[in-house]
């Protein structure tokens, strides 16, 4: 009977333990591809890219104030203040119709139209830039088959344009078939309207409404993290999920990363912003 020594014991177990941990680590490859697969619309595709400048800006300069000469003014680009008296919270926002969709200027009194105000509102089918609320991809509040390119928060965004007869898809953040499982998605503000409303069905995807009626700022949340409302309120916020004590990037933002802790039983988190200059490290966990 053969004595197998202490160090080679331990040499075999560290070789199984390699060998198990080959197939986890190649499923994780997969399944992040897998994510741009889905068997009831097929695969996502990129967009392509049309306009990255920064020039244009939506919704510069509308007054919408009842000044006491017109009997309507324009609130947004799509609603119309009626106003009903000098005094504050008197007057009255409504939303154009969709064969008037727009609200237009006029002398005594503006009005809905189907022609946007010149150099101030755009149709929604053009291709205009939004300042990046995140790194990544968004969708077009307004426009469901043009999505926005994102490299930093803040600046003006990169405009991809989907195929004819695809649409952005929020579960692949890429255009996807228009059809039953990938359907056209818009969001809007509603009259004075103060707080988020979702994209959709996303669990990722919302945006923000600011009392004005105008076009919402899109917001996601990043990876391992879902939206949602806060009990009692037109608010929500993005909860992310850590998946152990230790820092984990924030992929909405690389210049700040997730702190994860234990605290009474429950892992807590902090949101930590690199020292200036640093971006953090997913590889060391640490800010370089």
């Amino acid at each position: 009977m053969k004595i197998v020594s202490s160090t080679v014991l331990f040499t075999a177990l560290v070789a199984f333990a390699c060998c198990q941990a080959e197939p986890e680590t190649s499923l994780e490859t997969s399944a992040a591809t897998s994510e741009l697969i889905d068997p009831e619309f097929g695969v996502g595709v990129q967009g392509t890219l049309v306009n990255t400048s920064s020039s244009l800006l939506r919704l510069t300069s509308i007054p919408g104030v009842c000044d006491g000469t017109k009997q309507l003014v324009c609130a947004s680009c799509t609603t119309l203040r009626l106003c009903q008296g000098t005094v504050p919270g008197q007057d009255l926002t409504v939303t154009c119709s969709t064969d008037q969709p727009y609200c237009n200027f006029g002398t005594t009194s503006d009005r809905c139209s189907a022609d946007p105000i010149p150099d101030v509102c755009t149709d929604p089918n053009q291709n205009v830039p939004v300042t990046c609320s995140a790194v990544g991809k968004l969708p077009d509040a307004s426009n469901c088959r043009i999505y926005h390119g994102c490299l930093t928060i803040g600046e003006s965004s990169s405009i991809y344009t989907c195929p004819t007869g695809y649409v952005f898809h929020p579960g692949l953040e890429l255009c996807a078939l228009e059809n039953l499982f990938a359907r056209c998605t818009r969001i809007q503000c509603s009259g004075n309207f103060l707080g988020h409303v979702r994209y959709g069905n996303s669990l990722r995807f919302y945006g923000f409404c600011d009392g004005t009626g105008q076009a919402p700022i899109v917001f996601k949340c990043p990876n391992r993290a879902n939206f949602a409302f806060i009990a009692g309120t037109t608010f929500g916020e993005c909860v992310y999920a850590c998946p152990a004590q230790g820092n984990f990037p924030n992929t909405n933002d690389p210049s700040t990363y997730f702190q994860c802790f234990w605290a009474n039983r429950r892992l807590r988190y902090n949101v930590i912003r690199c020292p200036t200059g640093t971006r953090f490290n997913a590889t060391l966990r640490i800010c370089t």
